[in-house]
């Protein structure tokens, strides 16, 4: 593997503390491989894998019986999916997908529970930043049915937009999502999501222009 790519890996929190990145990607069978933009990095029902991506950035997803999609969550350069579904032994049930075109290295997730054959401490490092990730992404989980649970799309709207805000720490701050996407993260239609926008923005409670926002009353 190039070494601009197991720079970038080594910047992932799974690979914190790690003093031979190379040799664990060796040991968890790792590739690269390249996605344009919509394109299915993992889909529905395959084995477990740990994807980290190196460039670009995609979405993990999920879509109904009528194909509406929901955006689980935004997963960027340096971020990693899949491992959630390693620890719990499952096939996959959420797809990820390209949101850009991007570069991502794809682990084999079987090999978590197989430590190679020399019990390297970076193998039990490793394990030990995986479940600190598994443990952030259900912050993140929860935080999203914190959105869902409001009783009115405004409601919903703004308690995305003030949980973005303290991540930040400042009232003016850019969102991961376009309007579609903030749409499908937040399971309403992209038509009332901009009219409830434009009527905020109206009302003085925000202002924005793309995806950059600020809240100017709560």
């Amino acid at each position: 593997m190039d070494l601009r790519t197991v720079e970038t890996v080594a910047q992932s929190p799974l690979m914190a503390g790690i003093s031979d990145v190379e040799k664990l990607l060796e040991c968890f069978g790792a590739r690269k491989r390249k996605f344009p933009k919509d394109a299915e990095i993992v889909g529905y029902g395959e084995d477990a894998a740990i994807v980290i991506i190196t460039k670009g950035s995609a979405y993990a997803v999920n879509e109904d019986y009528s194909g509406n999609r929901n955006i689980i969550n935004l997963v960027d350069t340096k971020s990693q999916y899949g491992i959630a579904f390693v620890y719990s032994g499952h096939a996959v049930t959420t797809r990820l997908v390209a949101a850009e075109a991007c570069d991502a290295v794809i682990m084999n997730g079987e090999r978590l529970h197989k430590p190679c054959e020399n019990n390297c401490a970076d193998h039990t490092t490793f394990l030990y930043n995986a479940l600190s990730v598994v443990s952030r992404a259900s912050v993140n989980y929860l935080e999203k049915i914190e959105h869902l649970s409001r009783r009115s799309l405004r409601d919903k709207i703004m308690s995305f937009l003030v949980a973005q805000s303290i991540k930040y720490n400042s009232r003016e701050f850019d969102i991961p999502f376009s309007r579609q996407e903030l749409a499908d993260y937040l399971a309403a239609d992209r038509s009332a999501l901009s009219a409830e926008l434009s009527r905020m923005k109206a009302a003085g409670i925000i202002d924005y222009n793309m995806r950059r926002f600020k809240l100017l009353h709560t």
